[in-house]
């Protein structure tokens, strides 16, 4: 099989277009080539992100470095009314919802300045959700090595290293080359995520949280978790992943647990009202706590399932 072109992918209505720009963030990352605005912006969606970093034993700029050279072109789009003028890109994580602005010498596109928040408030993140919703689409990613592959079929798999949340995971995907990347199926992604996830709850039943795992919701086949039959098992669920982040006592435990609890909170199906009641429970039950860190851990938890 002769090897794929970009327009040959893009036929078939792969967006290739993020690879130019997202080969450039990750290269630059790399050679420790950005600064990192740490201002807090005027309104204030920033601090979160960076005190919820620091609560995890992180140091923001090195998260930031980490998080730009794991970023693969399919996490990314170009937000163009955010952006004041030619010297900025605004980056939004598909995936994530994170809204990186990139101020850049067009010149040369030699060092960038990340001003770098989390947050959805009035859709500054807002993304097209037709696409998010078609998870079985193939996107394109940077591999770092091929683990197999058979040439004459185009038939590879690989080693990618993928950033979700505080936390990058070494993926084994198959693929197709198109040039100097690797096509894959995007469920494919999804679906180890949920993986990973599912494995750490497990492993909560033999933690020395004296947690009972029957009261833990696992997803299901269909990757979802339904409120309305499972609404205890969802709350105790979530409580066990914020009890599970709070008593980890270093960087790397703290990010599994990070992890956990993200891909867990967005991969509920609920409406409106039952984010609501799911949140006012919460902060219901941790109202009155000694656990450090416990606002931001709520607010973690709110921005997951996208509650302005």
């Amino acid at each position: 099989m002769n090897q794929l072109k970009y327009e040959d992918a893009s036929r078939q209505g792969i967006d290739m277009t993020m690879i130019a720009v997202c080969r450039k963030l990750r290269r630059l990352a790399k050679l420790d080539r950005l600064k990192l605005d740490e201002r807090e912006h005027r309104s204030g969606l920033n601090r979160h992100l960076f005190d919820y970093i620091e609560y995890c034993g992180r140091d923001v700029l090195d998260f930031v470095k980490q998080y730009l050279s794991n970023i693969q072109p399919y996490m990314i789009l170009r937000r163009k009314d955010q952006e004041p003028d030619q010297s900025f890109i605004c980056v939004i994580d598909n995936i994530y919802r994170v809204s990186v602005y990139i101020k850049v010498d067009n010149r040369q596109f030699e060092e960038v300045v990340i001003s770098f928040h989390e947050n959805n408030k009035r859709g500054i993140a807002k993304t097209n959700s037709l696409i998010e919703a078609d998870q079985n689409r193939y996107v394109p990613i940077f591999a770092d090595s091929v683990l197999s592959c058979v040439a004459e079929e185009n038939r590879y798999v690989v080693r990618a290293f993928i950033q979700r949340g505080l936390t990058v995971l070494g993926l084994d995907l198959a693929a197709a080359k198109c040039e100097d990347v690797f096509l894959v199926e995007k469920n494919g992604i999804h679906m180890q995520f949920l993986s990973y996830c599912n494995e750490y709850i497990r492993d909560l039943y033999t933690s020395d949280l004296n947690l009972d795992f029957d009261r833990i919701e696992v997803f299901s086949v269909l990757q979802q978790i339904s409120f309305t039959s499972y609404g205890r098992d969802t709350f105790s669920s979530i409580s066990i992943l914020i009890d599970s982040l709070c008593v980890q006592k270093d960087m790397v435990s703290k990010s599994l647990a990070d992890f956990a609890l993200v891909t867990f909170v967005q991969n509920l199906r609920l409406t409106d009202e039952q984010k609501q009641e799911l949140i006012s429970l919460l902060e219901e039950k941790f109202r009155v706590t000694s656990i450090r860190g416990i606002d931001l851990i709520l607010q973690r938890v709110r921005e997951s399932l996208y509650l302005s």
